[in-house]
């Protein structure tokens, strides 16, 4: 089949939209599909990649992240989609790409692919802040309204995790489906561990038998709240020494860089590590993962820490708590304070950590691999699209 994909978010520098797209390219033609993503950047071009094809079309810099660019000419993107006659049109996120896809004429399958709760991410915590948790409720109806009357123009809305289907289907959205997301298994492992490199990253604090390594991954955003983690990360330093590794980067580095110099903790910002290798080494040297994304839709990072045998520090909320258990992780509130989060890193780091490795891999092994997430997704895409004949 011809898989469409029209997405908001291709970075320059990587981003999880990027990486699971880029993975969608190379499984499709494992496959003998023909995928194409569609996505702005600073110019129009196409590339092949991964087997498959990526089509960028010119859009202005976004202004909080000049690394993504704006999908901003809906014309130039239905001919873009016309272009390409495709059998499966997705639409990566809900704004200008799933407007051009509801609009589309032709017979493709429509999907809605979810990446990210962006009602209660970027939403929720402003309005809560301002009217309150239960007045924020309210204020969110239109929104989820919107959402719901979205959903019924598509085929189908795809979910990478249960707890946001089930939040969808709660919510009155049409024909959720639940296809989790997976890892490349093979790519992670304990045995990566290396304690030169682990040395080298402790920085000031080698040589000190209570050190630990603690590693924060994923996109420097505010949604993710390393700020959040750095903080509880300074109140564990009170009680014994800690430093940081941070693997990725975005439009907060340099306030976070600020940050951490005026706590007085030592943090080694990494950025994106485009070799898999060096970045699951680095992850399997840490001790463990302090995550601070409490709407996480899938959270990769964290089920690539399991699988390292890294025990991981998450909020009880979304997909990063949907992913570890009681034996391989530590869970606070997901609007904790960075003391709390210190308790629950220090419950943490207080524990075995052979225990903890053995604990973490348990988990990991629930994690489906990468494969099994597309030959489900391209299955239930033949699926539909048979129903969709009848």
């Amino acid at each position: 089949m011809k898989i469409v994909d029209v997405t908001e978010f291709w970075s320059e520098r990587g981003g999880g939209v990027r990486a699971y797209l880029t993975q969608l390219l190379r499984e499709g033609a494992l496959r003998g599909h023909r995928v194409a993503v569609i996505a702005p950047g600073a110019r129009d071009e196409e590339q092949a990649l991964e087997g498959g094809r990526v089509v960028r079309l010119r859009g202005p810099a976004m202004p909080y992240d000049p690394s993504y660019h704006a999908l901003w000419n809906p014309s130039a993107v239905r001919r873009a989609v016309e272009r390409e006659r495709p059998d499966v049109l997705e639409a990566s996120s809900p704004y200008m790409a799933a407007l051009v896809a509801t609009r589309d004429r032709s017979k493709a399958l429509r999907s809605l692919v979810i990446h990210s709760d962006f009602i209660d991410t970027y939403a929720r915590p402003v309005l809560s802040r301002v009217l309150g948790a239960r007045a924020a409720d309210v204020a969110l109806s239109p929104p989820w309204a919107a959402l719901r009357a979205l959903t019924a123009r598509f085929d189908v809305t795809v979910c990478s995790g249960r707890w946001l289907t089930d939040k969808l289907v709660a919510h009155g959205c049409h024909r959720v489906a639940c296809v989790p997301f997976g890892i490349r298994h093979e790519d992670f492992s304990p045995d990566l561990r290396d304690l030169a490199l682990r040395d080298e990253l402790l920085g000031a604090q080698r040589g000190r038998p209570d050190a630990a390594l603690v590693a924060v991954v994923g996109r420097l955003a505010v949604e993710k709240r390393a700020a959040l983690v750095f903080k509880a990360l300074a109140e564990v330093q009170r009680r014994r020494p800690v430093a940081v590794v941070v693997l990725g980067d975005g439009p907060e580095r340099a306030r976070l860089e600020a940050l951490a110099k005026s706590l007085g903790l030592y943090v080694n910002f990494r950025g994106f590590v485009a070799d898999r290798r060096a970045y699951a080494t680095a992850l399997a040297s840490a001790d463990a993962l302090v995550h601070g994304c409490a709407c996480e839709t899938f959270g990769f990072s964290v089920a690539e820490a399991l699988a390292s045998g890294v025990p991981v520090v998450v909020p009880d909320a979304g997909g990063a708590g949907e992913l570890a258990d009681a034996d391989a992780s530590e869970r606070y509130p997901p609007a904790a304070t960075p003391v709390e989060v210190s308790v629950a890193t220090l419950r943490l780091l207080g524990r075995p950590r052979e225990a903890l490795c053995a604990a973490a891999l348990r988990a990991a092994s629930r994690v489906r691999p990468a494969h099994a997430h597309f030959d489900a997704l391209f299955a239930l895409y033949a699926s539909r699209l048979q129903e969709k004949a009848r």
